[in-house]
């Protein structure tokens, strides 16, 4: 647990049952950005991440059989608090030091029931809202200020039949706490613990209280081993990327999401998706083999020509410019555990440092429909630069290494953070844009069938509280998924829907693969 090098992002104790140790830059983004917006009563970027299970009723009942899928939950819960210890850790502002520390508190020997308790009263909740789980996902629920699971007994009418019970589980967390890929992991590992209790529930004994501590994760800093000082190389790259980054916008017109005029202040976080066929999906990922390209490059492509189908045109054809980013996943280069599951609870990801550029001709009022080749050659050209793009970002020597850096540059600044006053909400962005998360081959994440719970649309998205959307794809048993997060005051369902299903019909067409079978969810 401890590095030499990073002493402060070391997990110390510092009084009797009170670890902790400061944040690094990643995690201090989304400390900054959930801060600067909790005048809205909501956390930007939090962790939602969703698990269906169903259970067959077979001797028992299907009262007993719900109890005792609920009892397995709980008692998985608990043990991911001593295999996870960070879950239960909290970002807070100290203000005899003037920083933020993530802390821990381990159950006390001599209290450890009450406690354990009391811990499960406040992080494990049982609803029954008379919905789905997935309609409960856009109806504004809490989000705590530690990792919360919720369980969801589900009102789906086509599984509510004698020999089957549903459950829907949602995970909510502040994204300083864990991430996408992350949460994923977590909610395979409570399926796997679930599972266990499940069959025995006698098989699992609870630890001896405070000895979870050597299990608490560093910042990636730590794991991915970053050095803490840069080479003048890599300050001399930095300032190259800042410099060439700040000249892309110049004198060109930036291609932005039109938003609805008016709302100052966030709504409510939605989510809308859309899925593939199982042989809608295979031809998709043979047609992306074929180009030597995946299906990220693909979609973020799409994404970029749906973005430009969105502008008006004008009385002459005229040159735009999509500018964004990607989200690297740094789990692969983190360094021993720190890149396998036993430290999911984690913020283990990072930004490009430079952007990705893609030039685009908005066609005037004049201009007839493009031909199939045309889009087709057009789509094409975008993908491979698409492609080239992700490759830089991959082959990089020096992306991990300047990525707290890249991190600082877009954190909000918080002015007297100790500050009780209602401070204002950070104005609407004027020139929102459109990201793309993949979340890759969930089922090599969540396995589909842990013991008896049959598993069912895992996905994850962090809270939207601006005026662009985020894309999300996936895989899940041979389907491909694509989703959209936003917020309802500044964008519809319809019209989100739309845009998905546009930048699918962009997909469709630029690889030449004629109609498409998607149904919503």
């Amino acid at each position: 647990m401890a590095d030499n090098r990073y002493p402060k992002l070391t997990w110390q104790q510092t009084r009797l049952g009170h670890w902790e140790r400061e944040i690094d830059e990643a995690e201090c983004f989304y400390t900054c950005l959930a801060k600067s917006f909790e005048g809205c009563g909501r956390m930007y970027f939090a962790i939602t991440g969703f698990a269906s299970i169903t259970v067959e009723v077979t001797e028992s009942s299907h009262e007993e059989t719900g109890r005792k899928v609920e009892e397995a939950l709980r008692e998985a819960w608990l043990r991911l608090r001593y295999d996870h210890p960070t879950i239960v850790s909290q970002v807070m502002y100290d203000h005899q030091q003037e920083k933020w520390t993530k802390s821990y508190v381990p159950f006390h020997p001599n209290t450890v029931e009450v406690q354990t308790e009391e811990w499960l009263r406040q992080t494990y909740i049982t609803v029954d809202p008379g919905m789905s789980g997935i309609e409960w996902c856009n109806t504004d629920p809490p989000a705590p200020e530690v990792p919360t699971l919720f369980v969801i007994a589900s009102s789906d009418t086509n599984i509510s039949r004698e020999n089957v019970i549903r459950r829907d589980l949602v995970l909510r967390s502040p994204h300083d706490i864990m991430d996408g890929i992350g949460t994923l992991q977590i909610l395979n590992a409570l399926l796997t613990h679930a599972a266990q209790a499940y069959e025995d529930s006698s098989a699992w004994k609870l630890p001896l209280p405070g000895s979870e501590v050597t299990k608490l994760g560093p910042p990636l800093r730590v794991a991915a081993d970053i050095p803490p000082i840069l080479t003048l190389e890599q300050q001399e790259r930095l300032q190259n990327l800042i410099a060439s980054n700040a000249a892309l916008r110049e004198n060109v017109e930036i291609l932005t999401v039109p938003f609805r005029q008016g709302p100052l202040n966030p709504g409510k976080h939605q989510r809308v998706a859309l899925e593939l066929s199982s042989s809608d999906t295979k031809r998709i990922l043979e047609a992306s083999k074929g180009l030597g390209t995946t299906i990220t490059h693909i979609y973020h492509a799409a994404i970029a020509i749906g973005i430009r189908d969105l502008q008006k045109p004008g009385l002459v054809k005229r040159s735009a410019r999509y500018i964004n980013y990607s989200l690297v996943n740094e789990r692969p280069k983190c360094t021993a555990d720190y890149a396998t599951p036993k430290h999911a609870a984690a913020v283990y990801h990072s930004v490009s440092g430079n952007s990705l550029v893609l030039d685009l001709m908005i066609p005037s009022i004049t201009d007839n429909e493009h031909e199939d080749h045309e889009l087709q050659e057009e789509f094409h050209s975008l993908v491979t630069q698409v492609k080239s793009y992700y490759h830089t970002i991959r082959d990089s020597p020096d992306n991990l290494h300047l990525a707290p850096a890249f991190w600082s540059m877009g954190t909000p600044h918080i002015s007297n953070p100790a500050s009780t006053s209602p401070r204002p909400i950070p104005a609407p962005n004027p020139l929102p844009s459109v990201s793309i998360s993949s979340m890759g081959v969930v089922d090599k994440i969540i396995s589909p069938q842990q013991g008896v719970f049959k598993v069912s649309s895992p996905w994850v998205t962090g809270e939207e509280l601006g005026t662009g959307l985020g894309v999300f794809l996936g895989t899940w048993e041979g389907k491909l998924g694509l989703s959209a997060a936003y917020n309802d005051a500044w964008h519809g369902k319809e019209e989100v829907e739309n845009f998905l299903k546009h930048i699918q019909g962009v997909v469709w067409r630029g690889l030449g693969l004629g109609d498409c079978d998607m149904s919503g969810t």
